[in-house]
């Protein structure tokens, strides 16, 4: 099932104003492209006005996951992007009723946010179940990418790791070995790839992909010291 179908089956009501404008920024595509100067830079100065460490998911959807580790970790920040509204309105009722400080949500495509990394800011990354959909008309959708990498080596901190998980094995093959050429990164585990996880709170898109009884594919990298 397509991730936008599952996001369609949503039934989320928008926050009130006052909820929205701690949780919710909306980064419009048009002006991303050709007036990027007009957003916040991805960063903890930037987005929270303090210096803490940045995590960022890239299609967060309800932020199931996300909302429990910046619920686990107040010492950090965290950032979900995601481009349906459905998923984000659901995301920040969570936040909101775990009252965090430490979290905001971005409307917004993530390919046209580049211009918005900042070098070494982020401690984490998250790509976690993204949309699979090969046909070539879809292809314009796929975020992880060569180009994906450059930004990835300059972005992360010298700690910093990225985590990637999909159950779709073609998919996920692909990503490994793209990764796998890159020498600018190295993995954090000593297997090829990883099996399984589970995290103290699951995605909404890990819990609907496990009912397929589908392996969970991740690998987990970080920069070459």
């Amino acid at each position: 099932m397509p991730r936008r179908r599952l996001a369609r089956r949503l039934d989320s009501e928008p926050p009130g104003a006052q909820t929205a404008r701690k949780y919710l920024l909306y980064f419009n595509s048009r002006d991303l492209f050709f007036r990027p100067a007009l957003f916040p830079k991805l960063d903890s100065r930037s987005l929270f006005d303090n210096d803490l460490a940045l995590k960022l998911e890239i299609g967060c959807g309800t932020a199931d996951f996300l909302c429990a580790l910046a619920s686990k970790e107040p010492q950090a920040n965290f950032i979900g992007v995601d481009v349906a509204w459905k998923p984000l309105f659901k995301a920040v009722r969570t936040a909101s009723c775990l009252s965090l400080d430490n979290i905001k949500f971005i409307k917004a495509e993530f390919k046209l946010m580049q211009a918005l990394l900042v070098p070494a800011s982020l401690e984490a990354v998250y790509l976690h179940f993204p949309d699979p959909n090969r046909r070539p008309k879809f292809q314009k959708r796929t975020i992880f990418s060569p180009a994906f990498l450059d930004h990835m080596a300059k972005t992360l901190t010298p700690t910093g790791c990225l985590s990637v998980m999909t159950d779709h094995r073609d998919f996920f093959m692909e990503m490994l070995s793209l990764v796998e050429q890159d020498c600018r990164f190295e993995k954090l585990h000593a297997e090829r790839y990883l099996i399984g996880f589970e995290p103290e709170v699951k995605s909404r898109f890990q819990r609907t992909w496990e009912k397929y009884q589908l392996p969970i594919l991740r690998f987990e990298v970080k920069k070459r010291g």
